[in-house]
């Protein structure tokens, strides 16, 4: 594998804090006046601030790398010269959310190098938080290391799952159902607050000891996965493995002490 400079690593993160910045800031201003939500599914919505926060993002990439290719929500893969640089985006996660003036939504923008995530930046606007990673770098919010949670006791752990109605809806509601009842045997608490990068972001910074998603797309965890690792954490494929970052992928999160009781816990074996 390639290296890729410390130097290096922080002009990509740069540009991707000031875009995450940026269409933060776009989609509160959008916000005010969101007008009519589209449903791109039956239950799966679309905004102008999606579209108008993609438009922005991308055009800052390609502005600041044009050799590097980009993978979104809504574009879908926009090649470029040099394959080894990925950048994935996904302008507002937590659409539904976002639609209904709850504030648990963000920004999420990330690169990957040769297939492994190299710089995070999510953007929590309402909550005026702004999580960034380099690999190796460690995981900030507003400038300040964070670090998951100390937690090590599962019974007095908060696990976060992701969103039933999404993807394949009979399979990931099934799916969903059963690590509820299970999750809910073992943790303290099991919540779901509708947006991967919210939840990535608490595990990354302590407030939640671990998250579910049994449906993800790369562009739900490219950023997530690293911002929680370069805090201390662990995220792998939901049966213990390396993720793949691969469209339909189930994955967990965690601070890493309560990584193997989360595996055996929604495993289906």
């Amino acid at each position: 594998m390639s290296t890729v400079s410390v130097q290096e690593i922080q002009k990509y993160l740069s540009v991707a804090e000031s875009l995450a910045r940026r269409a933060g800031d776009l989609c509160l201003e959008l916000q005010k006046n969101l007008g009519d939500v589209k449903y791109k599914s039956v239950k799966d919505v679309v905004t102008i601030a999606d579209v108008s926060s993609e438009k922005l993002i991308v055009e800052g990439i390609r502005s600041a790398f044009p050799t590097h290719s980009i993978r979104t929500e809504e574009a879908g893969v926009i090649a470029g010269s040099d394959s080894r640089f990925q950048w994935i985006i996904d302008p507002v996660d937590g659409t539904v959310n976002f639609s209904r003036g709850i504030p648990l939504w963000g920004i999420s923008i990330a690169l990957h190098f040769e297939g492994k995530p190299l710089v995070a930046a999510v953007n929590l606007p309402k909550l005026g938080e702004l999580y960034t990673a380099g690999r190796g770098l460690g995981s900030k919010m507003n400038g300040n290391p964070i670090h998951v949670s100390a937690e090590s006791n599962p019974t007095h752990a908060i696990v976060s799952n992701g969103d039933f109605n999404v993807g394949e809806v009979a399979k990931i509601n099934a799916c969903n159902s059963h690590n509820f009842a299970r999750e809910a045997e073992v943790f303290e608490r099991v919540k779901c607050l509708g947006s991967a990068v919210i939840e990535g972001c608490f595990t990354a910074c302590g407030r939640l000891d671990c998250f579910v998603m049994t449906m993800s797309y790369p562009w739900d965890i490219a950023a997530i996965s690293l911002l929680v690792e370069e805090a201390g954490g662990r995220s792998s494929h939901i049966n213990g493995t390396p993720m793949r970052f691969v469209d339909g992928e189930q994955v967990v999160f965690s601070n890493g002490l309560l990584h193997e009781i989360l595996v055996k816990t929604v495993s289906f074996s």
